[in-house]
């Protein structure tokens, strides 16, 4: 009877940590390139004990590309990812929003430098005027048919050693990461985010009805345990 209550325990807090990881996708479903989270939890019994093991696994599949039309909005259609610069040193996003600081920067819309092959990519000399910007398939970055940079992009290695890091940011070792060598830029394109709102609010209402059936069935333990004890003290 001891397991069998900690066992539910457990399954209970294991539902309540699915529950912020859904609510945390959903929350972002409009967030450009960001990617959902999927928790995997296992309960594992012993003689005498009851632990659960929770293990948390990012979903990298690509979301649907939305054409803008705004020369500043790049999508990658396929692998790899946009390096940008932070306070915690370079990061991966697949969030091609960007914008131009007053110095002509490539900025990403938190702030953040784009970072192209040689490092900042600047589309203006002034920070007022941009000229027209054309952004090749390649990631080439031009401004009146000048070249002004080339984007880079990266892949990594092995994904489970990306670390989420903000909304849509992720970093990882350098021996992790390695340079595109054809990647696909789409100029006038973002990336949504891969959240299905509709099946992560169905596994939300799962998750909610089985909590409750936990709650019972703690309770009915808890009601035949107090019925047990009512019963010992009746018959000294």
């Amino acid at each position: 009877m001891n397991i069998e209550l900690k066992s539910l325990m457990a399954n209970m807090a294991g539902l309540m940590r699915k529950n912020d990881v859904i609510a945390n996708n959903l929350a972002n479903v409009n967030t450009n390139g960001f990617k959902r989270d999927v928790l995997f939890s296992e309960v594992l019994k012993d003689e005498s004990d009851v632990k659960q093991k929770l293990s948390m696994l990012t979903d990298f599949s690509q979301g649907s590309l939305t054409q803008t039309d705004n020369p500043l909005d790049v999508a990658i259609s396929g692998n790899g990812f946009f390096v940008v610069e932070t306070d915690r040193g370079d990061a991966l996003t697949r969030n091609g929003h960007f914008l131009v600081d007053p110095s002509g920067a490539l900025i990403t819309s938190s702030g953040n430098y784009v970072l192209g092959n040689g490092g900042r990519v600047f589309v203006t000399t002034d920070g007022l005027s941009k000229g027209e910007i054309s952004i090749t398939h390649a990631g080439e970055v031009y401004v009146d048919d000048e070249l002004r940079g080339i984007l880079r992009i990266v892949d990594v290695s092995d994904q489970e050693k990306l670390e989420k890091f903000g909304e849509s940011l992720f970093v990882t070792e350098d021996k992790n990461l390695h340079d595109v060598d054809s990647p696909m830029i789409l100029q006038g394109n973002l990336e949504s985010a891969n959240v299905n709102p509709v099946n992560e609010l169905v596994t939300l209402i799962e998750i909610q009805r089985q909590f409750e059936s936990s709650q019972r069935a703690i309770k009915s333990i808890g009601d035949a345990l107090r019925k047990t004890a009512n019963d010992v003290g009746r018959y000294r």
